[in-house]
């Protein structure tokens, strides 16, 4: 297919290829003047090549809307199945490598010895306080 171009620099040709798209562009047309219009070789070649790419503009717009809708959902339900796999096998192969090399915490190091002895003696007093009844205490009851 050529590239459509109203021929330069003739304003009957011009005139004439502006008549061809008004007939392709549905308005109405004297027919009179398309015939004169039809008459030159570079009209008509222009005529084709606006028919050419009329149809191959309205084969684009041909496909209904909703089947290029439902086949971008289709790859973005894909995509993101597809997406959510590889985080699930990367999170797997990271904990299974985690637990293979993880190594065991060392035992604490500090060492802990109880010697049991009757020969400790609590320390002597620094104060003694005497509790008298009746003065400095009282008995009461329901204590334990």
């Amino acid at each position: 297919m050529t590239r459509i171009e109203i021929p330069p620099h003739d304003p009957l040709v011009e005139q004439s290829c502006q008549i061809v798209a008004a007939l392709a562009d549905g308005e109405p047309v004297d027919p009179k003047a398309l015939g004169e219009a039809l008459n030159e070789p570079a009209v008509r070649e222009y005529l084709v090549d606006l028919i050419a790419l009329r149809q191959a503009v309205g084969l684009v717009g041909a496909l209904p809307t909703t089947r290029r809708r439902e086949r971008r959902a289709l790859w973005s339900a894909a995509g993101w199945v597809s997406a959510a796999a590889a985080i699930l096998v990367s999170l797997m192969t990271g904990y299974v490598a985690g637990h293979q090399t993880a190594q065991p915490l060392p035992a604490p190091a500090m060492e802990t010895v109880i010697t049991i002895d009757n020969t400790s003696v609590a320390p002597r007093p620094t104060r003694i306080i005497s509790l008298r009844p009746g003065v400095n205490w009282t008995e009461t009851t329901g204590g334990k």
